[in-house]
């Protein structure tokens, strides 16, 4: 069934998450919609509070730029501009907000320690995110458990980290899951870590 809110629009993107979705139009607006709390999400939605939305509404902090692709996870949301500025809003548990704590976030908050670089894409995990520059760097940050983060070992990290071990790749894609990550490069190589069950 078509979204009546949205016909007016151009819509270019969508992210399902757990319970709410996050839209983009070809104008760089974003959308979100869905529960805002949803088992700890802590205004995931991006409006400021932590009410539900039942139709799209329109993330009002990010009006004036260009938003061009978003992820919706569990209890997070990240989104990214053509300017290349990644803004997370949501749960901040284990850090997986990128800002240095782990408070919550009601409203996009940009992620400063990622100022000068070009963030062309980005994957909110349950309870990480990992996220690429135009030059193919990956950074991840959140939870460490199991190695998902790919730095060689558990430790939580508050904000974004450069996963060292792939130096010299330039990375195009990732996808960050409940415990592992994903990540594949421009030469088409495929590279896993986190829990192998």
């Amino acid at each position: 069934r078509m979204i009546e809110a949205l016909a007016e629009k151009k819509v270019v993107g969508v992210s399902a998450g757990d319970d709410h979705t996050a839209v983009w139009t070809e104008v760089g607006e974003l959308f979100t919609f869905g529960s805002s709390f949803g088992d700890g999400g802590y205004g995931k939605l991006g409006h400021g509070g932590q009410e539900n939305e039942f139709v799209p509404r329109l993330v009002e902090t990010l009006v004036g730029k260009k938003v061009v692709g978003a992820s919706a996870s569990d209890y997070h949301t990240a989104a990214w501009t053509d300017e290349g500025e990644l803004f997370t809003f949501g749960q901040g548990q284990f850090g997986k907000l990128g800002h240095g704590g782990a408070q919550n976030e009601l409203v996009p908050k940009l992620v400063e320690v990622l100022a000068g670089k070009k963030m062309v894409g980005a994957s909110a995990g349950t309870e990480h995110t990992a996220v690429w520059t135009e030059e193919g760097e990956l950074f991840t940050f959140g939870d460490g458990g199991y190695g998902k983060l790919g730095h060689g070992g558990h430790q939580t990290e508050l904000v974004p980290r450069l996963v060292g071990a792939l130096a010299g790749k330039k990375v195009i894609g990732a996808s960050a899951g409940g415990s592992h990550t994903a990540v594949w490069t421009e030469e088409g190589e495929l590279f896993t870590f986190g829990w192998g069950g």
